[in-house]
């Protein structure tokens, strides 16, 4: 949960993505950890055009795409290849978020008479785009007891 040396970050505060034609110049490598938020970390989406990490995570991106015989530097056959790229934000906000308990009256499944290890409530709020409300979800449905085994 920590920016680490070689991460790329967006030096400019914003909730969109980067785009790249006219931002590139505003994705940096971390070189003091301590001075970046988490919520300006970018990673990079495949393409010649960008930047990668200069650690452990961009030599992952190599091992994988060169596998794919994707080459990170000229464009070649493969779509990855042939493709600016962008980034996308490690961290995203929700916007908009509010919660409500569901009373039994509500038909919306199980209700604690039913089972009582069932709490029921009900969630709106919106993502960015190519945010997933699935991910959100889940780290919202984790207890302290399942984190401590993952």
């Amino acid at each position: 949960m920590k920016a680490v040396v070689g991460d790329l970050y967006y030096e400019k505060e914003s909730d969109v993505d980067v785009n790249v034609d006219e931002d590139f110049h505003l994705v940096k490598v971390v070189k003091d950890p301590t001075d970046i938020n988490m919520s300006h970390i970018v990673l990079p989406l495949p393409g010649y055009n960008i930047q990668y990490p200069q650690n452990e995570i961009g030599e992952l991106y190599k091992t994988i795409l060169h596998g794919d015989g994707v080459d990170l530097v000229t464009k070649s056959k493969y779509p990855e290849s042939t493709a600016k790229g962008s980034y996308r934000k490690l961290v995203q906000r929700a916007n908009k978020l509010t919660w409500s308990i569901v009373s039994s009256d509500d038909d919306l499944g199980a209700t604690a008479q039913q089972d009582p290890t069932v709490d029921t409530a009900r969630f709106t709020f919106e993502l960015e785009s190519g945010c997933y409300a699935t991910m959100m979800l889940r780290e919202l449905m984790l207890t302290t007891m399942a984190r401590d085994k993952m």
